[in-house]
């Protein structure tokens, strides 16, 4: 006998399409909006550095409430497909005969819900992941220009909210790119596979930043002179009644380029987890909103997490390998619970090592 809800399932259809839920991402986006902008009064009100214990409040703060928002958006979508079970039959989990009955169409809208709760929470776990490995840039960018501790709170705080709208530009064009041309996904798994393999081989350091090097300080100093002092928390000043950037602009500028990069990495990522437009965007922007306060907590041991870098190697290799597997096949390779367990356990292993095993140092030549 066939069970009820073995229909053949269509895993590109989308259960939360965005013209269905456009007033719920507003409400999301707006809350977002009131959360920097808050956040930013608070400073303005108290400019000061970040001391240790606030940033891990803050770090505890944002994981709570991206958690809180996931159990919400699980209530919600459960409520909204029992509403309108037609996502459900689109996308094969439900017949039209069985949409008839209130007990199946429950049971489908309480099993689809779970299953994109478990989508969101492994896009945010992969995203805050892979959003470590941004808090390396951060601390070169940051040190090269000199930014007080008590500014620093500044350059990021204007960074996220550019990587939030960069985000949301790169998430939707991805999205929109899959459904349209199915084959892309079979190209991003590759790119997160061998992406993933560069960042496991051991580089010997040549992957160190150097702020001057980069398109976005060489463009800025096209644009506009910097110059070296600082004035108060501006970003522009004036030079014999010239416009120049402040040292904070330099930094800020750098760090948005480089968040140009890391997106490339990550986007595609968070895609091979889900197609949900809905997912993927409040996953990494949830994710995002706690870099900030990850940087002030790991900011003086970020040289300590050693063998972070190539855990998440490890990771993007097997989101790229999930990616490639799902478009050639047409299946998943794992279930979303044991892939989240796989990201999870390599990034605590890849800490854990970290911290077990001492980095090793270049023996000082003998003084002559």
């Amino acid at each position: 006998m066939t069970p009820p809800l073995a229909a053949e399932a269509n895993t590109a259809a989308v259960l939360l399409p965005l013209g269905a839920h456009a007033g719920f991402m507003a409400a999301f986006v707006g809350t977002v909006l009131a959360l920097l902008v808050t956040d930013l009064a608070l400073f303005r009100r108290n400019p000061k550095p970040v001391s240790w214990k606030a940033a891990l409040a803050g770090v505890g703060f944002w994981v709570l409430l991206g958690l809180a928002f996931n159990a919400t958006l699980y209530a919600l979508a459960e409520r909204w497909l029992k509403a309108d079970p037609t996502p459900l039959i689109e996308a094969g989990r439900l017949t039209v005969e069985e949409a008839a009955s209130d007990s199946l169409v429950a049971l489908a809208s309480t099993k689809a819900a779970f299953d994109l709760a478990l989508q969101w929470l492994a896009g945010y776990v992969i995203e805050m992941s892979l959003s470590v490995d941004n808090l390396f840039v951060f601390v070169v960018v940051l040190r090269y220009f000199a930014i007080p501790a008590a500014l620093q709170h500044r350059v990021l705080f204007w960074g996220i909210l550019g990587a939030v709208v960069l985000r949301a530009l790169f998430i939707g064009a991805g999205v929109a790119v899959l459904h349209q041309f199915d084959w892309v996904a079979g190209v991003f798994g590759v790119f997160l596979l061998v992406t993933g393999v560069k960042m496991i081989a051991p580089s010997g350091g040549d992957d160190l930043v150097d702020p001057s090097r980069t398109v976005g300080f060489r463009l800025l100093k096209f644009v506009l002179p910097l110059q070296r002092e600082f004035d108060g928390n501006r970003f522009f000043s004036r030079v014999d009644r010239r416009l120049v950037a402040t040292p904070l602009l330099g930094a800020l500028v750098v760090i948005e380029f480089s968040d140009v990069v890391f997106a490339v990495d990550s986007v595609p990522a968070v895609l091979a987890i889900t197609r949900e437009p809905i997912i993927a965007f409040t996953s990494n922007i949830a994710a995002v909103l706690g870099l900030r306060a990850m940087y002030f907590v790991l900011a003086n041991a970020v040289d300590r997490f050693h063998l972070l870098k190539p855990a998440l190697g490890l990771v993007l290799a097997f989101v790229g390998l999930k990616m490639t597997w799902h478009w050639w096949y047409g299946a998943p390779l794992l279930p979303v619970v044991v892939a989240l367990s796989i990201v999870l356990g390599t990034v605590l292993l890849g800490i854990v090592l970290s911290l077990a095993i001492p980095p090793h140092t270049k023996a000082e030549p003998p003084a002559v």
